[in-house]
């Protein structure tokens, strides 16, 4: 992004509650803009709150300052299950509308119903692509064993590193969550190189989940994305683009879960061919909401059992 556009920011307004990121709206126009990243696309503020089609709500809280200032250039790498499947192009193509602006070449390889395991697949196959950052979203389809998920995840942190890396919590829908946004928060406190996004209690504002407690809105999406553009912040060089997918099966899990494609049946779904994408209807609300934090029993990791099962997300 260049010196002209971050110059545009204005008006900083801190947020509590649930999103401890500042964020600041243009003078007047009531487009969001956050501090060092700039205007997200089809969002717009309201009296301290975002607003996505009707649906208020804060961003996720980040631990730590936005990564974009840390890395070396601005190939980002994004590897999740199916709620940041959700987001890449061959469907809503959220998170390279949030990310391209912002200076970001961003990849997105998420598949539906995928374990933690998955991100070991993925940079197996692409590590060696010149990656300059990332972003993990592993753990909403947990096997049942803290080990292993730590093995995992501590073997995909340590492949990423020295590169600044984002890892997002899950969504408490189901107790073992506590365990696995534990686990989260373990790996991050050894790896000097790991940001936490904590999506797992922003998630629970309500309009941002669908039915099953899982799977974002399209509202959500929207504050996913948005979540993770404060996270990362500006890119260090530009411009930015849309990089191809090379993980695109979603069979594994049930129908109806992922968001209807925008691309024709006919067309090619290679980054190069464009689709259409409406844009977000915003409403603008005078007065502002504090959403506190849930309260969140501690985590007793000692009682819980290896399960010898895997769960995937509905």
């Amino acid at each position: 992004m260049s010196s002209p556009r971050l110059r545009t920011l204005s008006l900083v307004l801190a947020f509590c509650g649930l999103a401890t990121s500042c964020m600041g709206s243009a003078s007047g126009s009531g487009v969001l803009n956050l501090t060092n990243v700039g205007r997200i696309p089809g969002i717009n503020s309201a009296g301290g709150s975002l607003v996505v089609n009707g649906v208020r709500a804060t961003l996720a809280s980040t631990e730590g300052t936005p990564i974009g200032s840390l890395a070396a250039g601005n190939r980002l790498l994004v590897i999740g299950d199916s709620i940041l499947a959700g987001t890449a192009s061959r469907y809503s193509g959220a998170m390279c509308s949030a990310l391209e602006p912002l200076g970001w070449k961003v990849a997105v390889e998420a598949e539906a119903g995928q374990m933690v395991g998955f991100g070991r697949t993925v940079l197996r196959d692409r590590i060696y692509e010149g990656w300059d950052a990332a972003v993990v979203f592993l753990g909403t389809n947990y096997g049942g064993n803290a080990k292993t998920f730590e093995s995992d995840l501590t073997a995909i942190v340590t492949s990423l590193a020295p590169r600044p890396t984002i890892l997002m919590t899950a969504t408490l829908f189901r107790d073992s969550m506590l365990q696995v946004n534990e686990v989260i928060r373990v790996v991050a406190s050894k790896n000097s190189n790991v940001t936490v996004l904590d999506w797992g209690t922003a998630s629970m504002q309500p309009g941002l989940l669908n039915r099953d407690k899982v799977h974002p809105t399209d509202a959500g999406r929207q504050i996913l994305v948005a979540s993770i553009a404060s996270a990362l912040g500006t890119a260090p060089t530009g411009p930015g683009s849309c990089l191809p997918s090379k993980y695109t099966d979603d069979s594994l899990v049930l129908e109806d879960t992922m968001p209807t494609t925008t691309i024709d049946a006919n067309q090619s779904t290679d980054s190069t061919v464009a689709t259409t994408i409406p844009k977000a209807t915003t409403t603008t609300v005078s007065s502002p909401t504090t959403i506190s934090a849930p309260t969140i029993p501690a985590v007793n990791t000692t009682t819980v059992a290896p399960s010898t099962t895997s769960t995937l997300a509905r």
